[in-house]
């Protein structure tokens, strides 16, 4: 678990930070529902556009969500990478072999997700395209294409938090117990 260069050795000095608040699973498992949220936030402000735009409120709307979601995904992202050790982002030759088993068993899952994600998607914008008139605005289009792409590239990391298992005791408080 050596790193290769200067980049790797920030990300696992970043990394190397205690975050006891964050170690059980409940806690994790509350960052990945705000994180949801904030892709909500994403998904919503597409909704929002298809309904609205082209419109002032939508496009204010849509701003005020996204960046709603930006600032408050940035600092959730940040801490789900801490407290997950960076299983789903780090280069494999830097994680050991619990981590990657748990990012072999997560990705699938990501994968199955985005699947089910593109196909309801793809129903529910074919059933919103049945009228006489099949318009979509354009900004909805875009909104829609970035906040999938947000949810896409942020599933294996929540997936991997809200899967990850408690740390082991550490051997200070096994020796205590006996």
């Amino acid at each position: 678990m050596k790193p290769r260069n200067r980049r790797e050795e920030r990300m696992l000095t970043v990394l190397e930070r205690e975050t006891p608040r964050y170690q059980t699973r409940e806690r994790r498992r509350r960052l990945v529902v705000a994180a949801g949220g904030c892709l909500g936030l994403m998904w919503a402000a597409a909704v929002v556009c298809w309904f609205l735009a082209p419109s002032t409120a939508a496009m204010v709307t849509t701003f005020v969500l996204w960046g709603v979601a930006l600032a408050l995904g940035t600092q959730l992202w940040g801490m789900i990478h801490i407290v997950t050790r960076g299983t789903a982002s780090l280069p494999v030759h830097l994680l050991d072999e619990r981590q990657i088993r748990e990012r072999l068993s997560a990705h699938p899952i990501a994968h199955r997700l985005t699947l089910l994600l593109l196909l309801v998607v793809f129903f529910v914008v074919g059933l919103a395209l049945r009228g006489d008139k099949p318009e979509v605005p354009s900004a909805a289009a875009t909104v829609l294409l970035f906040a999938l792409m947000a949810t896409v590239w942020s599933l294996p990391m929540l997936v991997t938090a809200w899967r990850m298992s408690d740390p082991p005791p550490e051997e200070e408080d096994e020796a205590e117990v006996a």
